[in-house]
């Protein structure tokens, strides 16, 4: 079975890629061996912060629910007692005392 990238290039094309070798094995950007301290702190953060991050949202997605359930309960309480100081509504106006109720017409 053929390399599909061979056949698809011509071979004078991969001598000339394969002559350029991008990433030589002697450079010292990719070298197997230990982590420096600034790469290995990065790598723990990438692997194990995130856990950190979803716990402080989820703490502040708490908070702000229970603020939202206790303003509408404020305005709820407030309501609910200014509704009830308040003196019933009346369809219409008192009568002076001494006049009867008549129908509409017979108003001057």
């Amino acid at each position: 079975m053929t390399d599909p990238v061979e056949d698809s290039v011509a071979p004078d094309e991969l001598g000339l890629l394969r002559a350029a070798d991008p990433v030589p094995a002697h450079d010292p950007r990719y070298a197997d061996g230990p982590l420096h301290h600034r790469a290995e702190r990065s790598l723990n953060q990438l692997l194990h912060g995130s856990r950190a991050r979803r716990a402080r949202r989820a703490r502040r997605v708490l908070v702000l629910r229970a603020e939202a359930t206790v303003c509408a309960l404020a305005a709820l309480l407030v309501l609910g007692l200014t509704y009830a100081a308040a003196p019933p509504a009346t369809a219409e106006p008192a009568r002076p005392s001494g006049s009867t109720a008549g129908p509409v017409g017979d108003l001057p």
